[in-house]
């Protein structure tokens, strides 16, 4: 008799535990970084933002640099640049959440195209191209790095 109610315990078992026991997954959004070839600080990356997209894109700086970006494409195509302390999730329709403070003058209503600016602490700075048109939009972003130099004669 004990047998038969510890089968018929665990019959029920996995209707009720499973769904108790699964934890919904949600995997970051596609990211890529930024890297410069052997002796140059600039980097030329190409894309395409799907309508109402963002492509991700992190940059490491040091504090005192100069970071320059820049965005080219024939649609309605803009960039944001946010500090280290960013976050980054997925959206549950996969597109990028990105929650922290960006750089001034390179903010989501600033609709930047073109950005330079010193680096204020050393990080991971995420870079988001985003488009609002109604078809795909191709476009070319432009990443440099400048070192502040010092001469003394």
């Amino acid at each position: 008799m004990k047998r038969r109610l510890v089968l018929l315990a665990l019959s029920l078992l996995p209707p009720f535990a499973g769904p108790a026991l699964a934890q919904s997954v949600n995997t970051l959004p596609a990211t890529s970084t930024i890297t410069f070839p052997p002796g140059s600080n600039s980097s030329v990356v190409t894309g395409q933002i799907a309508p109402g997209g963002r492509a991700v894109y992190f940059v490491t700086a040091k504090a005192g640099q100069t970071l320059m970006v820049s965005v080219a494409s024939a649609a309605a195509v803009a960039f944001q640049v946010f500090k280290p302390n960013t976050t980054l999730a997925s959206g549950a329709d996969g597109t990028p959440l990105i929650t922290g403070s960006t750089l001034p003058d390179a903010g989501p209503s600033d609709n930047a195209k073109a950005w330079i600016g010193a680096i204020p602490q050393d990080g991971s700075y995420l870079i988001a191209v985003g488009g609002g048109g109604s078809a795909p939009a191709p476009y070319s972003l432009t990443v440099s790095l400048h070192s502040l130099t010092v001469s003394l004669q």
